[in-house]
């Protein structure tokens, strides 16, 4: 049975998504039925997809055996029954029941798409850039991002790096398409193209660009263009997230949270869409949604760590590298969506 975008759209985070993302989400979706009196899932299990009501009725039972009943007409249906991985309640069909289920990794990974492309510009406009064009490297490695790296990893990144040419108007990257390799303008000039064309920033040696859609395994958020001939230094994907991507992310766990080193002041950043934080969310998280982050890099404290949680998915991995790259410290909370109420 087919499911409806206009009842797939009334669920969260369905209801943020643009047409082309909904299709998408609708065609994986099924329907799932459970008899009265079945145990749908139980608590402190993991479950591989997410769970919306559509009729019946479901007690969802707490830890201390507190139960919460929802039915089509509960405001918190419009939210998945299991918030969390792993599951934080169990859910009992007190009536015969009908679910709405789409898997937990797919629905991940549609977010991280959908978001990340409404970023307004692809490149990072952060670094400093060379007049030489021979100097590219020495530029690239005052990026905020590259001064992070251990030695060891600088020096396997330039024995991995491919050299490639380029003619002036060609396209090194084309909006839409999943993204394969990281790129450094070694020589020449390009720019960054929204769909209509428009320029959104201008590249110089020593300049990088493709990351994001590697850290968040999503489609390229614009299109890079040629201005001159010149050439390209590339990174495959697996060799960059080994030497570009892993070492800059340190994790912290709630109990490490609670008794930070005197001299850290953090702020923890839920990067998720605000009403997928309205039934949970870690107390005190500061709410930047993925697509907003990048318009508001320029207004965080340098002076602060920036502590982003993981209940993001792939969102996380990509608010970190925005984070990093602007020469912010950052840290991910493992395991947020267990601690919602352990603050």
């Amino acid at each position: 049975m087919a499911i409806s975008l206009d009842v797939l759209s009334s669920f969260t985070p369905f209801n943020t998504l643009s047409h082309e993302y909904l299709v998408q989400v609708a065609e994986k979706a099924v329907l799932r039925e459970f008899p009265k009196g079945s145990i749908i899932f139980k608590r402190g299990r993991p479950f591989p997809e997410k769970l919306y009501l559509l009729s019946g009725t479901v007690d969802l039972i707490d830890s201390a055996f507190q139960i919460a009943t929802l039915n089509p007409s509960s405001e918190s249906r419009r939210s998945p029954l299991n918030m969390s991985q792993p599951t934080q309640v169990s859910a009992v069909a007190k009536s015969p029941v009908t679910l709405l289920a789409v898997d937990s990794d797919f629905l991940d990974l549609v977010m991280a798409w959908s978001e990340s492309g409404d970023g307004q510009n692809a490149a990072n406009d952060t670094l400093v850039g060379s007049d030489d064009d021979n100097d590219w490297m020495s530029a690239l490695l005052q990026a905020p991002l590259f001064t992070k790296l251990p030695p060891a990893n600088i020096r396997q990144l330039f024995l991995r790096f491919s050299t490639q040419k380029v003619q002036a108007d060609e396209i090194v990257i084309k909006q839409g398409e999943r993204g394969e390799f990281f790129y450094v303008l070694e020589s020449g000039s390009a720019v960054v193209l929204d769909t209509s064309g428009q320029i959104l920033a201008a590249l110089r040696p020593g300049n990088y660009f493709g990351e994001e859609a590697l850290v968040g395994d999503t489609t390229r958020n614009a299109t890079i263009k040629m201005l001159t001939p010149g050439k390209l230094k590339v990174l495959k994907k697996e060799d960059f997230r080994e030497l570009l991507q892993q070492p800059v992310q340190k994790f912290i766990t709630v109990e490490q949270l609670k008794h930070p080193p005197e001299n850290i002041t953090y702020q923890i950043v839920d990067v998720r869409l605000s009403l997928e934080r309205r039934f949970a969310a870690v107390p005190g998280s500061r709410n930047i949604p993925l697509n907003q982050l990048r318009a508001q890099l320029r207004e965080l404290d340098s002076g602060m760590v920036y502590v982003v949680t993981d209940d993001s998915g792939r969102r996380c991995d990509v608010a970190v590298q925005l984070l990093t790259q602007a020469g912010l410290d950052t840290l991910i909370l493992q395991n947020a969506d267990q601690y919602y109420a352990g603050l």
